[in-house]
This record gives C-alpha cells, structure tokens and sequence, in this order.
C-alpha cells in the first residue's frame, strides 16, 4: 500500500546502495595516484555517497522523533532490535576475522583474547562502528522527543546552524583557526536525527532542480577538495569525506529533500524498493562478507569501471539471499538486523 512515506524508503534504499558502493571502491583511495583512472574514479563515486550513513540517521530522526512513546517503551521496543543483531553480527565477524586474516592455530590464548576484545569493544568489523554510534544515539532519543516537540520551527532551526558551525570548530584540523568553544551538545551525528525531523515537517517551496543540482554541486566540491588536497599531500586525503561535515550534510539534506519532491505519494512502491527496503539494515550488516569475495574475483576479469557497479550490484543481490535465509531459520529474524 502506498503512504506518505514513499520518499522514507527510497532514501533507505538510496543509503543502502551507496554503502556498498563506498566498501567497494574505497581500496583504490589508498593507492593515490593523481592521474590514475582508479584513483580518480573511486574519489567521484565516494564524493557522490559519502552522505549515505547521514541519511540512515536522518531517517531515524524523521521517523522516531514523531512518535509518542514513553522512555521504557521504546528502550524495549528498539534497543533490543539492535543489540541482537549487534551480538550476533560482532561473533560472525570475529570467526571471519580469523578464518581469514589469521592462522588460528599458531596464536596463543593470550593473543586471540587481546584480538577479540579489541574487537569487541570498537567493532569487529570496520562497518559496524555504525552500530555502536546508533545505539547511543537510540539512547538519546527519547529525550531528545521530548526537547524537540517543545521548540518552534525557528528554534531548530538555529540548532541546526549551531550544528553546522561545530562541524568546523570542533574539527581538530581547524583548532589552531578557532577558540576553541567545547560546542558538543550541538555535535555529531545528533544532529543529523534533528535535521531528518526538521526536513520531515518543514515544507519548502522549490523546485525539484535546485535539490538536485545542489547535490551534484557538492560532490563536484568534494571530489575536487579530495583532489586538490590528496595532490598537496601526495596521498589520501579522506578530510572533505567525513560523514559529520557541513559539505556531507548538505548533501544528504538535498537528497533528503529531492526525494521528497519527486518521489509520489500515491504510486505503489516497485517490488525491488519494497524488498531492498525491508532488508537494508541487514543488507548493511552483512554485506562486506560477500563483497570481499565477489570484488576480487571481477577484478581478475575486467576493468574498475565495471568492477564497481557489479560487484556493488551482485553484493546487493546476494546480502538479500543471505539475510532471506537467515530468517528463515529459527530466531534468526531477530539478529538477521
């Protein structure tokens, strides 16, 4: 049935694909190479989808911050949904850790305790970090509501600009530029939660162009900073690829909007939207299993121009396989994520 909320899950769908599109195309950032086509290649699609976990979190903002939910209630309701999967997940990457990486049998007891609650405690896997951050976020939000419903338009508004100016003065690159206020209620990814509601209720009156072109403008901006300063430094420079950045909050507020505007209402969803939809966040969880297999063997095979886009795709295809299987299985719906 189609619903107001059709943009809600083509953004989630557009977060999930651009995920998958950064895992497989970041390994040629390490290797700069100024006029590398890898290199240069890799850098525009990052640019283009550096704004994929803004929108995860502004998504959470435009939907559980209008709900009317006592503290308890939605402790109960959602923490648990992201700490099974969080348990579950954390073990499957630390057997694939090593499996992979290691030779089990010539590490010591000692060793494999230390690597393991390393990895524990700042995720197994690079990717889950997002967990760790949403499950504090997830914390907050209940009270977070109740500060929210309470303020004017014009007052989230002026949070939101608050915000966009700690972006820069709370980045270590720009402290010797800066007093250095401590501006860290109005911090971090917070502050996309209250952007994704801000733009959920706030109507604006523009053109389905100016959304578009704004984002393309950006990640034009970012792509030529990274660039521009990965030359000066002759090598990686990932600075303009932060996700708490004015030129990546921008860019996932326009997306957010664009979406809005052209997305309607009333159509009923494709069955590819509905499916990718209902599976993103295990998609995103598990994901990088499957990448770390499909990209190399396509890398054997043909260029990076195609490397990216089907092993993207292909990733896709079979994270949905995966998790359809899991939660066919007994309890596995409730760490599949």
């Amino acid at each position: 049935m189609a619903t107001k909320n059709n943009y809600i899950s083509y953004l989630r769908v557009i977060a999930t694909v651009f995920v998958i599109l950064i895992h497989a195309s970041t390994g040629f950032l390490n290797r700069f190479d100024a006029d590398d086509f890898n290199w240069n290649y890799a850098n525009w699609i990052n640019s283009a989808t550096r704004c994929s976990v803004a929108i995860f979190v502004m998504l959470s903002g435009a939907l559980l911050l209008l709900k009317d939910e006592d503290t308890w209630s939605f402790y109960k309701k959602r923490i648990t949904k992201l700490l099974y999967p969080f348990l579950f997940w954390t073990i499957i990457y630390l057997i694939y850790y090593f499996y992979r990486y290691t030779n089990f049998n010539a590490l010591s007891t000692e060793r494999i305790m230390s690597i393991a609650q390393d990895k524990i405690l700042h995720g197994a896997n690079a990717h889950l970090w997002y967990l760790y951050m949403i499950i504090g976020l997830y914390l907050a939000i209940p009270y977070l509501r109740k500060i929210i419903t309470q303020v004017s338009i014009r007052e989230i508004e002026i949070f939101l600009v608050l915000w966009f100016a700690s972006m820069i003065l709370m980045n270590k690159f720009y402290y010797p530029n800066f007093p250095k206020f401590d501006l860290t209620f109005f911090s971090g990814y917070l502050g996309y939660l209250v952007l994704g509601y801000y733009l959920s209720i706030k109507s604006f009156n523009w053109s389905k162009w100016i959304p578009l072109i704004g984002y393309i403008a950006i990640s034009v901006f970012t792509a030529y900073m990274t660039y521009t300063w990965s030359l000066s430094a002759n090598k990686y420079n990932p600075h303009w690829y932060y996700y708490v950045f004015p030129n990546t909050a921008l860019a996932a507020g326009l997306l957010f909007i664009l979406f809005q505007k052209i997305v309607n209402k009333e159509s009923e969803l494709p069955t590819w939207i509905k499916i990718i939809d209902e599976y993103s966040f295990g998609i995103y969880l598990v994901h990088i299993l499957p990448l770390n297999y499909i990209h190399p063997f396509l890398s054997k095979h043909m260029s990076t121009l195609w490397v990216i886009p089907l092993a993207t795709l292909l990733t896709l295809i079979t994270s949905i396989g995966i998790i359809y299987v899991l939660r066919k299985i007994p309890y596995g719906k409730y760490v599949s994520g």
